[in-house]
């Protein structure tokens, strides 16, 4: 039997004696912490909000990170979700505390799934009360079962931002919360509405670092990054529609290069974005792509 202590604050892979997996950090929960917290008999792993018994556990096996943009991204998402064994084909990412988030519940495909697994995928995702489905992975599908397609960008630095046009009124601080919350809303409450945009916003504020850009006392820019293995990824890159075209997209993503201090800095943009054309005159060029297929219905899928 494994020794489940060995495996605090761990990248690892949880083999169950169902034959299912689950993936991620892990947190080791005593059999006293686990029945005093959660009223269950048994020593587990934590990993996200899933408990895993000690009963249920044939073997872990340590994840090694492998200091690439792919395992930093990795290591970001395992940061909001789980990733477990779903079919021979999918695997699934799940965050049960931000269940309506697609970002971080999804289905990770290799291979093309067959029609039989989509449909036990779109099954899952009813009976869980979500009304979307997301496939994603590294290659175009053959069939996307009638799904939207997207194209996620990961682009890399690959020059110097010592000569990128910056404004002085800016100073540049770890934001307050309220003011996160205030812009997240300005800008995408519309959208999404105002529920999801601030538990949205709680989310991210909990577990990832935001800058933002003030001129006085307001926030007029902001963006959030996370840093693993000689890599940041610097995400969430958000301008007040009222104070564009005055460099502050360029002063915060100077300031994260500088504050990268010697790490290989990358960013994601929608293929079909604007922001696209910006980050390629900066030096960012495309270095990997995720095929994303969506629909936000899944009750209109026959």
């Amino acid at each position: 039997m494994v020794k489940l202590s060995d495996y605090e604050k761990k990248k690892i892979k949880v083999y169950l004696k169902d034959g299912s997996t689950f993936e991620g950090f892990s947190v080791h929960n005593s059999r006293e912490y686990s029945y005093c917290e959660f009223g269950i008999d048994s020593e587990c792993l934590q990993i996200c909000e899933y408990l895993i018994r000690e009963e249920e556990i044939e073997r872990v096996e340590l994840l090694e990170s492998l200091p690439s943009i792919c395992s930093t991204e990795e290591d970001m998402a395992m940061e909001f979700s789980v990733r477990r064994s779903f079919s021979e084909h999918l695997k699934r990412w799940e965050d049960n505390e931000l269940p309506d988030k697609y970002d971080n519940n999804s289905f990770e495909y290799s291979g093309q799934p067959t029609q039989e697994e989509f449909e036990r995928a779109l099954n899952y995702q009813r009976e869980r009360g979500d009304t979307f489905i997301k496939l994603q992975g590294k290659h175009p599908l053959v069939n996307d079962f009638g799904l939207s397609p997207g194209v996620t960008l990961t682009m890399q630095l690959t020059g110097s931002a010592s000569d990128w046009a910056v404004n002085d009124e800016i100073e540049i601080k770890e934001p307050g919360y309220k003011d996160i919350v205030g812009i997240e809303l300005k800008h995408y409450g519309p959208v999404y509405g105002e529920d999801f945009s601030i538990r949205n916003a709680d989310h991210l504020y909990e577990y990832l670092d935001f800058r933002g850009a003030y001129i006085g006392d307001k926030l007029v820019g902001s963006y959030y990054f996370f840093s693993s293995a000689g890599y940041t990824c610097i995400d969430g890159l958000l301008v007040d529609e009222d104070y564009r075209h005055r460099h502050i997209a360029t002063t915060l993503l100077k300031h994260a290069v500088n504050e990268a201090a010697g790490n290989v800095v990358f960013l994601h943009a929608d293929e079909n974005d604007t922001p696209v054309k910006m980050y390629e005159k900066l030096g960012f060029r495309e270095t990997d792509r995720l095929y994303e297929y969506l629909s936000a219905d899944v009750e209109a899928i026959s």
